[in-house]
């Protein structure tokens, strides 16, 4: 208990760097390559290194980074999942800023300025 005392522990990075050991050994059994059971180890180290770590500072910043980046991906999904629900509008990006516009759903051929840039273009909505 004493040992433990003090050190960083697990978190959703350590869980990450765990489910990658495992991808890559039943990879590796496949394959059977010294260099990959190689790096399979390093990684494991790794691993084992930021959970028994009393840098907890350090520790704690990589797994905010590695949150931050995990997280960018779900919201990205989350959007994408809303914007399929949405029944009454379309999203069109503006070719000119890249400003993401959400259209009334009106079939046909429409024109339609952007806010952001004041580009005007053509939206064609089908059903």
């Amino acid at each position: 208990m004493q040992f433990l005392s003090g050190r960083y522990g697990t978190d959703s990075l350590f869980y990450a760097i765990f489910a990658v050991c495992v991808c890559l050994a039943v990879i590796n059994i496949f394959l059977q390559s010294i260099i990959l059971q190689l790096v399979i180890y390093a990684v494991m180290v790794y691993g084992f290194y930021r959970a028994f770590s009393r840098n907890i500072s350090a520790r704690a910043a990589e797994n905010r980074k590695f949150n931050e980046f995990i997280n960018r991906f779900k919201n990205q999904s989350d959007i994408r999942k809303q914007r399929k629900a949405d029944s009454f509008h379309i999203y069109k990006k503006c070719r000119r800023c890249g400003a993401v516009l959400r259209l009334p759903r009106r079939v046909g051929k429409h024109k339609t300025v952007c806010p952001k840039c004041g580009n005007e273009f053509s939206v064609h909505v089908r059903k």
